[in-house]
């Protein structure tokens, strides 16, 4: 009777296990080569491949300067196979792609935060002058893009380029910068884009809480701050605007970005609503529904700007990745207000979550303060997403939450 039980626990056992199999077919197999060349003469570089992880959010960072490969065995790196003394070349083969957003980025081989001596480990105005750096990307040994450094570059690290796991599109970044671990970051106005000169950042640990870091932006928005490996809260704030605060995870040697958008505080009476996103989907749009006194039920988005009372509700829409795109409702009417995403870069897709990857973020707020922060859940199935309502009798704020396929931006 015991075998008998044993027999049927372990051909239950296979069965689950191929019921697995079935449900989650590993990627196909792929021949997709990234290279990056330099002169020895000018520096000596290394290159390092961040493979997405959707679930946990933390990239496993691969190195180019030594053979090897990332733990499920999807990418593997040549190590350095120069055949000459002028000319370095590292490799890496993606046999399989995951979904998600791979990051390139080239660094001085030599670098370590805390032995800072120019004189052996270069300073950021030469790591990359005569380096002559290009990334290389190979479908089947086909060339498909080439990346080269800006020639005044300086730094220590350079990103060249991201690109989509799942369509292969590789967007140029092309940016470097002055150190490794370190958040950096841009503020601006949610209305009109402009740079916010002397906002104050604050970086806290939100394990000990300790603050860590503090820096004011530049002329240009601009700020860095220099942190350990740890998980961090950036909190940003200015006079005469509503503070706003990110959470960064600092877990790999390379820099992470906070892009911040922030209003001024409004009238009690209006409520300004936001939508920012990552670099991918390149372009996404906001869409408003609402009563029109005296009129029929207005729709606004980038093809529509219909005035209401006089105002213009679409303050700013961004065509080029992270945003914003701006609404303000200049004091509700009777009737229900109905805001929604469109990917209208990926308008004519009809299956995939390529949205939801997005860190696809609405916030609605009202005179001083944030009343209501929206995330589209990753893997989320939809080109769209209907995100919520405002009862314009009583100001309530109604989650909807739904998603779908829409070609026409017209029918949202």
């Amino acid at each position: 009777m015991k075998s008998k039980l044993s027999l049927l626990f372990f051909s239950l056992s296979i069965l689950l296990l191929m019921i697995i199999t079935v449900a989650e077919p590993l990627p196909p197999i792929e021949n997709y080569k990234i290279v990056l060349v330099w002169s020895s003469f000018g520096s000596e570089l290394e290159a390092a491949l961040i493979e997405p992880d959707p679930q946990s959010g933390v990239g496993y960072s691969l190195s180019g300067s030594v053979p090897g490969e990332t733990p499920n065995g999807y990418v593997s790196s040549s190590g350095d196979i120069s055949t000459s003394p002028e000319i370095s070349k590292e490799i890496f083969t993606i046999k399989r792609f995951k979904t998600g957003i791979y990051q390139i980025w080239v660094k001085n081989k030599f670098i370590e935060e805390g032995f800072g001596d120019d004189d052996f480990f270069g300073s950021d105005e030469d790591v990359f002058s005569n380096s002559r750096a290009q990334v290389e990307f190979y479908d089947n040994d086909r060339l498909v893009k080439s990346i080269s450094i800006k020639p005044d570059a300086l730094g220590m690290v350079w990103l060249a380029a991201e690109f989509d796991g799942l369509s292969k599109t590789i967007t140029e970044v092309n940016e470097t910068y002055p150190k490794l671990r370190a958040i950096y970051g841009m503020a601006i106005d949610a209305v009109n884009e402009s740079p916010l000169e002397s906002a104050l950042i604050i970086v806290k640990n939100r394990d000990t809480k300790e603050t860590v870091g503090r820096a004011v932006t530049d002329t240009s928005g601009r700020f860095t701050v220099a942190v350990d490996h740890g998980r961090y809260v950036v909190y940003i704030g200015k006079k005469q605007y509503i503070s706003d605060r990110f959470n960064i995870d600092v877990l790999s040697d390379f820099p992470r970005s906070v892009y911040a958008v922030l209003t001024k505080i409004i009238p009690p009476q209006d409520y300004r609503i936001i939508l920012t996103w990552d670099r991918y989907p390149i372009d996404v749009d906001a869409h408003l529904r609402g009563p029109h006194p005296g009129n029929a039920d207005f729709h606004i988005y980038w093809n529509r700007r219909t005035q209401i009372k006089g105002k213009k509700f679409l303050d700013c829409d961004d065509t080029s990745s992270f945003g914003p795109e701006t609404m303000t409702i200049y004091g509700l009417d009777h009737g229900i207000y109905r805001y929604s995403v469109h990917n209208y870069s990926g308008r004519n897709l009809s299956s995939g979550d390529a949205l939801s990857r997005g860190n696809i973020t609405v916030r609605i707020y009202n005179g001083d303060q944030l009343l209501k922060e929206y995330r589209m859940p990753p893997g989320t199935e939809g080109n769209y997403w209907k995100v919520f309502e405002i009862d314009g009798d009583t100001g309530e704020i109604r989650d909807i939450s739904q998603s779908g396929f829409e070609s026409d931006p017209e029918k949202l």
